[in-house]
């Protein structure tokens, strides 16, 4: 395991390009402890027999999925008569810049 001491929060400092003070420090090595502890916990479970999954959701969303189809809208002429401003059939909108 990763030993997390001055030189490594110095080091994090460094590559972060901040200043701690020694209470964020402290706070900064508790949680990477922490996390370190956690990872470990992790690395303990047995997942020989586990069969592996790529997304776990993926049979949840298959059944919302839907086929992309157009679907013509009928009434394109009658937008573009109703346009203020237009250039045969190009529609002239405000410009997003000043």
């Amino acid at each position: 395991m990763v030993k997390v001491d001055d030189a490594l929060i110095k080091k994090l400092e460094n590559l972060s390009n901040i200043e701690l003070n020694d209470e964020e420090k402290k706070i900064i090595r508790k949680d990477l402890e922490d996390i370190l502890n956690y990872m470990q916990e992790l690395d303990e479970i047995k997942t020989d027999e586990s069969a592996e999954m790529f997304s776990p959701v993926f049979e949840d969303l298959r059944s919302v999925l839907h086929n992309d189809t157009p679907d013509f809208f009928s009434n394109v002429e009658k937008i573009i008569n109703n346009f203020p401003e237009k250039n045969e059939r190009l529609l002239k909108i405000p410009g997003i810049q000043n």
